[in-house]
């Protein structure tokens, strides 16, 4: 039977869609783009990071073996495509599946790939462009909170913030998850002031890539419950698209999560995103020592302030107190901090600072409104006391010179630093001598157990610049009989770079003394390579092919250093 349509019905149909067009046109963006004065700044901005684009993945300060992982993620996806199947170097002799987060980040680095070949600059480049995003979207934000000045002064703090310049170029998914975290606030707070269905829907949308790229962003949630209780109380609990919103956000994770949470199952390996591989959260020893929270105090002051934007983060915050707005500064920062305490195991340390980047919005917005705090003082015409508005002026100013000088020195002297540079060395030895289809055991400066709690010691550094496969020992097991079960496994090679851990371990000394041949340039050069003996325990065969500290291995290092300088 055919069912006809009226006129009448297509007309609604039709007028329907527009609406709905419409209404996603008007979410999206604002009508008036950014002034010439915001364009400017972003595109200062992305100058000011563009050198670090072009550095190696062994520029990346305590982030090199998280560079390397994400970096490995996207090497193993090219000729595949699988997002669904993530895939690790250190997975020992099974295929690498990986309990990880969703692989959005990795995913288009590696579709970049097949179209212009595997280049670093591509991932850090995919980085600055979810960057500039971030930027842009942050204007909007900061100029619908507080206005048109307080938004620019607040871009300027996002343009030079360390932390933010740190990781919006960084081979990691930080950049990503920012942007998405920036837009879900962006777009609620819009849909609080315009009441649009389709904005809330736009934003749940948002927020789920942001849980799905990092699952640290679900504290976005409290601070979205925090401005929904202000605005309608607990009736917002009676509106469906609130329930509908929830559910677009939540539910992507919660599928992806249990799948990785069964990879891990399957193959064993994870970033402790679910499983016991790795714990962030802070101990009660933690929690009641002072120390734990001077030590984030600091890591903010230093990484997200530069020091002089403290100061005018005070101020700020002042102005914010006391006139009770905008509410998302005062929930964000009070959200942020308890989220701080939550996985205080990583963010009480300088490697664990990624996790600060969250903070940055609302410091942003805080700093901005103090510097216009303090250009208003300045200008007051009805003060009799001049000479405090010159004060105010002479201090705005020299907070401000020392934020700038401040973060360039963190740019020079921290963010051009190859401190991964001895394991890419290495790397390149291991290349030349070990088989491809050999596997290697890599020694872990980091304990699978620390402080009693699991700890993510794996190190991908040398399996991802080799491109070799393994297994990583962490300091705690080398023994001679983890090694010994690894040869079982049939591991070939042994890899190890740090002589202290090699000194401390005289155990194992003697067992790759007796049941391995010394075939790289040696721990005495950062880079001991032993060939286990196929027997174990045993005298080592004869006929390898090169031999201890040979003058040939020693070029073969030193070439690869120079290669690197160069």
């Amino acid at each position: 039977m055919h069912l006809s349509v009226s006129p009448s019905q297509q007309s609604d149909k039709i007028s329907r869609n527009a609406l709905l067009v419409h209404y996603i046109k008007m979410t999206l963006v604002t009508l008036h783009p950014p002034p010439k004065r915001a364009l400017v700044i972003i595109l200062l901005a992305l100058l000011f990071r563009l050198p670090l684009v072009f550095t190696p993945l062994t520029y990346a300060l305590s982030d090199t073996w998280r560079a390397a992982d994400t970096a490995s993620i996207a090497h193993n996806f090219v000729g595949q495509y699988n997002i669904l199947y993530p895939q690790i170097d250190w997975g020992g002799t099974g295929p690498g599946y990986v309990e990880a987060e969703f692989q959005l980040y990795t995913f288009i680095i590696a579709l970049s790939y097949g179209v212009f070949g595997e280049h670093v600059i591509l991932g850090r480049l995919v980085s600055l462009t979810f960057s500039a995003g971030m930027l842009v979207v942050f204007y909007y934000l900061a100029r619908r909170l507080t206005g048109e000045r307080v938004a620019l002064w607040s871009l300027i703090f996002m343009a030079i913030s360390p932390l933010s310049v740190r990781y919006s170029v960084a081979f990691m998914p930080e950049a990503t998850v920012f942007f998405f975290y920036v837009l879900a606030l962006y777009l609620f707070q819009r849909w609080l002031d315009t009441n649009y269905t389709s904005t809330l829907m736009l934003t749940g949308v948002a927020t789920a890539l942001a849980l799905l790229v990092k699952p640290t962003s679900i504290h976005i949630g409290l601070i979205f419950l925090l401005l929904m209780l202000v605005k309608w109380r607990l009736s917002f609990l009676k509106q469906g698209r609130v329930w509908v919103f929830a559910l677009i956000s939540i539910v992507p994770s919660l599928l992806w999560y249990w799948h990785a949470r069964n990879l891990y199952l399957t193959y064993g390996n994870t970033f402790g995103i679910i499983s016991g591989g790795d714990s962030k959260f802070a101990s009660l020893q933690d929690l009641v020592n002072p120390k734990f929270y001077s030590r984030l105090a600091m890591l903010d002051i230093n990484w997200v302030f530069a020091w002089g934007g403290a100061l005018l983060f005070g101020v700020g915050l002042i102005v914010v107190l006391r006139r009770r707005k905008p509410l998302m500064i005062l929930f964000g920062l009070i959200v942020v901090g308890l989220y701080y305490i939550i996985v205080g195991r990583y963010s009480q340390e300088a490697w664990g600072i990624q996790y600060h980047i969250y903070i940055l919005p609302y410091a942003a917005l805080g700093v901005g409104m103090g510097v216009v705090r303090l250009l208003r003082v300045i200008v007051m015409q009805d003060d009799p006391r001049k000479w405090i508005g010159r004060a105010y002026a002479v201090v705005g100013v020299v907070l401000l010179v020392i934020m700038a000088a401040r973060s360039g020195m963190i740019y020079y002297n921290d963010l051009l630093e190859p401190s991964g540079q001895p394991q890419w060395d290495c790397a390149q030895v291991v290349r030349e001598i070990v088989p491809e289809a050999d596997h290697i055991i890599v020694s872990s400066p980091s304990p699978a157990k620390e402080n009693g709690q699991a700890n993510n010691y794996q190190e991908p550094n040398i399996f991802f610049y080799s491109h070799r496969h393994g297994w990583s020992l962490p300091s705690d097991w080398h023994t001679p009989q983890q090694v010994e079960a690894y040869r079982k496994q049939s591991a070939t090679y042994f890899v190890i770079y740090d002589k202290t851990l090699y000194d401390s371990v005289p155990d194992l000394i003697t067992y790759l003394a007796a049941s391995a041949e010394q075939v790289g340039p040696g721990i005495e050069f950062g880079c001991g390579i032993f060939q286990l003996n196929s027997q174990g325990g045993s005298a080592i065969s004869k006929g390898i092919w090169i031999r201890s500290n040979s003058p040939f291995t020693i070029f073969i290092f030193l070439i690869t250093q120079a290669t690197y300088y160069w």
